[in-house]
């Protein structure tokens, strides 16, 4: 008896041994991850700075359409890496990202996973992708040290890449200004309700002024094209302020 309680309690110690050794590695691999970004928003701060205000930055225009009818956010990503002087294909990122399911099991799909359904035809079920998945695309072309993730930042952090001559990788609506409520859904996922849209686009920020931003936008022929810079903040805080950008 004495022998299976001593067990027993050998058990227990190595169990909260285990778990303070996870929870202590955790926490430093978050100082660490934390610091990593740290260090690259240093980078990006300590870049010689070229005001761009009125001046729109020249970044090579490509359409999602006719190949990607739900493609957006490869296409956004698409022109990012070419500016940058990577020649990558949209097609050839349609094929490298992640997908899940549309629907599985009784969930639908996540965005933070993989682009949900069928990104080439808008008959099929689909929606699009978040941020991560697109973080770790772009990986495949261009180092880790060399992306910035600015989500979670304010509108005028995307300035200031804008003003150190880095266009930017937004997440936002296709109508580029704060969607009502009824414009939502709630989804069921394999990590909890998620609020989506079928409003959901990516463009690519390329300059800004007082009143107005410019963008490219895959699913228009109009280089910069101009929107309201108030709407253009609202609808991209609305998405869960994702964005990223790369300095070489």
């Amino acid at each position: 008896m004495q022998r299976h309680k001593n067990i027993y309690l050998l058990i227990i110690l190595c169990t909260v041994l285990c778990i303070i050794t996870l929870v202590h590695k955790g926490e430093n691999n978050s100082a660490k991850n934390t610091t990593y970004e740290m260090d690259k928003l240093v980078k990006l701060d300590n870049k010689k700075s070229y005001s761009k205000k009125n001046n729109p930055l020249e970044v090579p225009l490509i359409l999602q359409n006719p190949e990607l009818e739900r493609g957006c956010e490869v296409t956004s990503l698409a022109m990012l890496l070419n500016f940058n002087g990577l020649s990558v294909d949209k097609l050839e990122l349609a094929e490298n990202i992640k997908y899940v399911p549309f629907q599985n099991n009784g969930f639908m799909g996540n965005m933070d996973e993989g682009f949900v359904g069928d990104m080439y035809d808008i008959d099929m079920p689909g929606l699009g992708v978040h941020i991560k998945p697109i973080l770790e695309l772009a990986k495949l072309y261009i180092s880790e040290n060399c992306i910035i993730d600015l989500t979670g930042s304010n509108p005028e952090d995307l300035y200031k890449a804008i003003d150190k001559e880095h266009p930017v990788w937004i997440l936002t609506n296709a109508s580029f200004r704060k969607l009502p409520d009824y414009e939502f859904r709630t989804w069921k996922t394999n990590m909890g309700e998620r609020q989506v849209t079928y409003r959901q686009h990516s463009v690519l920020l390329t300059g800004y002024t007082d009143q107005y931003v410019y963008i490219n936008d895959p699913l228009d022929t109009e280089k910069n094209k101009r929107i309201d810079k108030k709407d253009f903040e609202e609808a991209w805080v609305q998405l869960g302020r994702q964005a990223l950008t790369i300095i070489p």
